[in-house]
């Protein structure tokens, strides 16, 4: 091989390197400690059951409310960054008997960087990237909403979720805090392949109006668990 067509064959190399660096929005060359945890394709459909629980010490009310819901990659529209942005559809239905009925629509954006899940107008940081133990980074860095870090915990574990079973999944802890005011608790699980299949929130709010007591003001608990997907 000539010294010409050594030089041609590194700027050619080179050029596909630089080509595979660049941001995009899809899963090709994503390995599966990545990427592919968070699939977006078009199509890709999860499924859940959920549970919110709310009660108001004080005033006795509590509220239990159990429904299914349906997300669903409906489509692919480029936002006013330039940037191809994945349209998310959520339906509700009170049972498996019930039609779905559209609630809301949600929007993600991958980059070669992160996940950026934009939910009822709220843009939040789901991952970044690489993935690896104990990294961590603040969710709320696009928005208006206080700092909360999260953090990468058990990656490539497998898991179940009722009767389905994965062979690689991770943790990401949003947020344990627990003081004299409030305990909150939030995280996510997802599995390679198939995105997120559990959710948590829990919110207790104390209350010291009683001097040498700590009585529960109010207590919010929210879980999403994954019932079936497709892609």
């Amino acid at each position: 091989m000539n010294r010409f067509n050594v030089v041609v064959l590194i700027v050619a190399i080179s050029l596909v390197v630089t080509s595979c660096a660049k941001d995009d929005n899809t899963n090709t060359g994503a390995s599966g400690l990545t990427y592919s945890y968070f699939p977006i394709d078009v199509g890709h459909t999860l499924y859940y059951d959920v549970e919110l629980i709310t009660k108001d010490e004080f005033s006795g009310n509590e509220d239990t409310s159990y429904y299914q819901l349906k997300e669903y990659i409906e489509s692919v529209f480029t936002d006013n960054q330039g940037r191809p942005t994945r349209r998310i559809e959520r339906y509700e239905r009170p049972t498996s008997n019930d039609p779905w009925i559209i609630a809301d629509v949600w929007t993600v954006n991958m980059t070669s960087q992160r996940v950026e899940k934009k939910e009822d107008n709220i843009t939040f940081i789901k991952m970044v990237f690489p993935i690896s133990n104990g990294k961590n980074w603040n969710g709320n860095s696009l928005n208006t909403l206080d700092e909360e870090q999260y953090e990468y915990m058990q990656i490539n574990q497998p898991d179940n979720q009722g009767s389905l079973t994965f062979d690689s999944t991770l943790v990401v802890l949003q947020l344990d805090e627990d003081n004299f005011i409030y305990k909150e608790y939030k995280t996510e699980k997802y599995a390679t392949g198939v995105g997120l299949y559990y959710k948590e929130q829990t919110r207790i709010d104390y209350d010291y109006s009683n001097p040498g007591i700590v009585e529960i003001k109010s207590q919010r608990l929210y879980k999403e668990k994954l019932t079936s997907w497709n892609n």
